[in-house]
C-alpha cells in the first residue's frame, strides 16, 4: 500500500473519505436501481394508508446497504472493531428479509424470525449486549440471560420503530440522520474512530437517498422495508455501544443518564411507537394492525407537506436531545420522566389543534344546513 494512503487510513481522513464514498456509492446506484424496478414493474401502489400518489420503486434500501456496507468493509480496521463480521452477518440477514418483503411480501411473523436471527448473531457471536442500566428502575449490572432478552428486546424494538416511522417521504432517513450524527459525534468524542466511521457511512448513504426520496422526481423511490428494517438495526447498534462505553467512571466525556440520553436521540420513532401501542390496546384493538394515528399522519392531516413534517419532527428530536443532554445530572430515571412528559404535551399539541379545527369545520357545516333549512 502506498505511504500517502495508509497514512490516510491510518488518520481523521478516514472519516471524509468514508462519508463521501457512501454519499457516491448511493448517488449513482439509485438511478440504476429506479430503471431496474421500472423495468420488472416493482412499484409501491398507493392504498387508503399511504400518503403518496402514483407508483413509486421501493428498493431504496438496496442502495443504502450498498452505501453503508462497502465504506466500513474497506475503511474500519478489523483488529479495532472485532464486532464487524458478526455485524455484517446482521445486516445481510436484515438486508434479504428486507428485499423479499419489498418484492414478494413476507408475513409479519417470518420477518420478526429474521429479526431476532439476525439480533442474536451481534447479541450471542458478538457478545455486544447491555450489562448495566445505570440506574434505570433501580438496576445496575445484569446478569447475563436478563442481559441477553433486554437487549434482543431493544434491538427489535428500535427495528420495527424505524420501521413504523417510515410512512412519509425522508422521515425515517432524517431520523437515522439525527441518531447517527448525534452517536458519531459522541463517539469521535472518546476515540471510538470504527463507530464514529459506521455513522458517516450512514449519514453519507442517507443524504444521498433523501435526493432522490424528496428533491429528484425522476427517480423517486422510497427505502421500503428493506432500507427501515436494516437502518433500525444499525441504529440499534449504535443504542447499545453507547450505554456500554458510558458503564466506567473513567470514561471521558461521560454521559451520567445514559438510558435517558440514547432514549432522547431515538426519540421520535420510539416515543410515537409506544403511544400508538398504547392507544391501540387501550382501544382493545391490535397494538400491531396499521392505522393513521402515527404523529406524521397527524401533522400531514393538518395540512402539513411531507419535507415540512419531517423536518419539523426531526427539529423537534434533535430540541429533545439538548434537553435530555443538559438535564443529564439529574440521573435516568428523572430524565426519562421529563422526556415523557415532553412527548404527551408534544403530541397533545397537533391532536388539539386538529380537533379544534375539526370542530369548526362541522360548526360551520351545520350553520350552513340550518340557514338552507330556513
Amino acid at each position: 500500500m502506498p505511504t500517502f494512503l495508509k497514512n490516510i487510513l491510518d488518520s481523521d481522513w478516514r472519516l471524509l473519505l468514508t462519508f463521501f464514498t457512501s454519499l457516491l456509492i448511493a448517488w449513482y446506484s439509485i438511478p440504476v436501481i429506479v430503471n431496474a424496478a421500472r423495468t420488472k414493474n416493482l412499484f409501491d401502489e398507493p392504498n387508503h394508508r399511504t400518503s403518496h400518489k402514483g407508483s413509486v420503486p421501493t428498493l431504496g434500501g438496496i442502495a443504502i446497504f450498498a452505501g453503508f456496507s462497502i465504506p466500513v468493509m474497506l475503511f474500519t480496521h478489523t483488529n479495532d472493531f472485532m464486532i464487524r463480521p458478526y455485524l455484517m452477518a446482521g445486516a445481510m440477514i436484515i438486508f434479504f428479509i428486507g428485499v423479499k418483503d419489498d418484492i414478494l411480501h413476507l408475513s409479519p411473523w417470518k420477518k420478526l424470525y429474521g429479526q431476532i436471527m439476525a439480533a442474536l448473531i451481534i447479541i450471542v457471536l458478538g457478545d455486544l449486549r447491555f450489562t448495566n442500566m445505570h440506574g434505570f428502575m433501580d438496576f445496575f449490572e445484569l446478569n447475563y440471560y436478563l442481559s441477553l432478552f433486554l437487549t434482543l428486546f431493544a434491538i427489535i424494538v428500535i427495528i420495527n420503530a424505524f420501521n413504523l416511522i417510515d410512512g412519509i417521504d425522508g422521515l425515517a432517513a432524517g431520523m437515522g440522520i439525527v441518531a447517527s450524527v448525534f452517536f458519531g459525534l459522541w463517539f469521535y468524542e472518546v476515540g471510538q474512530m470504527e463507530l464514529a466511521l459506521m455513522a458517516c457511512s450512514l449519514v453519507g448513504t442517507l443524504i444521498a437517498f433523501l435526493r432522490y426520496n424528496f428533491f429528484y422526481s425522476k427517480y423517486k423511490i422510497f427505502m421500503g422495508d428493506t432500507g427501515s428494517l436494516l437502518l433500525g438495526f444499525i441504529v440499534a447498534t449504535f443504542t447499545i455501544q453507547f450505554n456500554e462505553l458510558n458503564i466506567t467512571d473513567n470514561a471521558t466525556f461521560l454521559i451520567d443518564a445514559a438510558p435517558a440520553v440514547s432514549f432522547s436521540i431515538l426519540f421520535v420513532p420510539l416515543f410515537d411507537t409506544m403511544r400508538v401501542f398504547a392507544f391501540r390496546i387501550y382501544r382493545k384493538g391490535s397494538p400491531f394492525k396499521p392505522d393513521r394515528r402515527h404523529i406524521h399522519h397527524v401533522l400531514l392531516d393538518l395540512g402539513y407537506s411531507h419535507s415540512r413534517a419531517t423536518f419539523t419532527l426531526m427539529t423537534v428530536n434533535i430540541f429533545v436531545v439538548e434537553i435530555a443532554w443538559y438535564f443529564q445530572y439529574l440521573g435516568t430515571m428523572k430524565v426519562m420522566a421529563m422526556l415523557l412528559s415532553i412527548g404527551t404535551l408534544l403530541t397533545a399539541i397537533p391532536y388539539y389543534i386538529l380537533m379544534k379545527r375539526k370542530r369548526h369545520q362541522q360548526a360551520e357545516t351545520a350553520g350552513s344546513i340550518e340557514s338552507l333549512n330556513s
